[in-house]
């Protein structure tokens, strides 16, 4: 299905690239907006199959509403509701009235939501409140913790220019010239070793989601003390990335960190930006490509510098790790 996602996050990223036209040479904007409308018409379309062009019109009232997610934790103006009905009846029509007709939609392309309306439960569909919850989770992870994700990989490449000039370098091998014409694709940019290396890193430093709880299962042994199942414990991803015997010097921006040579010296809890184990993030590849697709079309097109207060930027955690100020960067169009 992943495949399936790139022609939308290849057309949503020349749409960026677009909107940022006008700021190139110009003075320090904050990007992290964009970089925001950009995520929330890429989930809306791959999550819902519905196009909401947050981007074109940021005033819109979905945009509005997804920007206060997370102080009404996921009330929103749009009527998922009605986006559900709308979707449970174009597959019971399709059932109903289609039956011998399935090469009519075998080229059209399944949502998340589409997939939902689809699971039954011993015999039953899901109800309403049920895809709510799942659709509101996805949409969720899918849009504030990419926007966090792609707005701090572009910090740190504003702030060090040394590694955006290797990358834009890896770009120009695999694409050439028209790298911010070309339609990505994924098989492409899994070749692509360094900017992999680059947003791990960035990863590391600002992990969109800098704190999980897990409760535990059975009784565990912590430092001589025996913590009892059914405690909930917190995990502090933030911290967990900055073990100076793990990550030497923990707070530079190294991608190096994550070459196959230096990969295989830590253990598989290390580094967790997705989270591990059976609880890990569902959505982490889409956020990988996403991430990938979103770094390459703006670097092919601009050189990213960094803004008068990039080093003043500072942080806050309530759901995600968000800049209290927006990533104030500015732009150089590439010849």
């Amino acid at each position: 299905m992943l495949d399936q996602f790139m022609d939308v996050f290849n057309r949503e990223g020349d749409i960026l690239v677009k909107q940022l036209e006008k700021h190139a040479g110009q003075k320090e904007f904050n990007i992290y907006d964009y970089i925001t409308l950009y995520a929330l018409d890429s989930i809306c379309e791959t999550s819902m199959g519905v196009q909401v062009n947050a981007q074109k019109d940021p005033n819109n009232e979905y945009a509005n509403g997804v920007k206060l997610m997370s102080d009404f934790i996921f009330r929103r103006v749009f009527s998922v509701d009605d986006a559900n009905n709308s979707r449970r009846n174009y597959h019971w029509e399709k059932v109903e009235f289609n039956r011998n007709e399935e090469d009519l939609y075998s080229k059209r392309r399944d949502t998340f939501l589409d997939q939902l309306l689809k699971v039954s439960v011993n015999g039953q569909p899901l109800s309403n409140a049920d895809i709510r919850e799942e659709v509101d989770t996805f949409m969720f992870e899918g849009h504030d913790t990419t926007t966090s994700g792609i707005s701090f990989t572009l910090l740190q490449l504003a702030k060090h220019q040394d590694v955006q000039q290797k990358l834009f370098e890896e770009i120009d091998t695999m694409y050439g010239a028209s790298a911010g014409s070309t339609v990505l694709t994924s098989a492409s940019l899994q070749e692509m070793k360094y900017l992999d290396w680059v947003i791990k890193e960035a990863l590391r430093l600002r992990p969109p989601v800098p704190f999980i709880g897990r409760t535990l299962l059975e009784d565990m042994e912590m430092n001589g003390t025996i913590i009892k199942a059914g405690t909930t414990i917190t995990v502090n991803i933030y911290n967990v990335h900055r073990n100076p015997k793990i990550f030497p010097d923990p707070e530079r921006f190294i991608p190096e960190r994550f070459s196959d040579e230096n990969e295989v010296k830590r253990g598989p809890y290390d580094y967790i930006p997705f989270s591990a184990g059976f609880r890990n993030c569902i959505g982490q590849r889409y956020a990988l490509l996403e991430m990938k697709v979103t770094i390459v079309k703006l670097l092919a097109s601009y050189r990213v510098l960094p803004g008068e207060s990039i080093d003043k930027v500072r942080l806050k955690a309530d759901l995600v790790l968000r800049p209290t100020a927006g990533i104030p960067v500015k732009l150089v169009k590439r010849s």
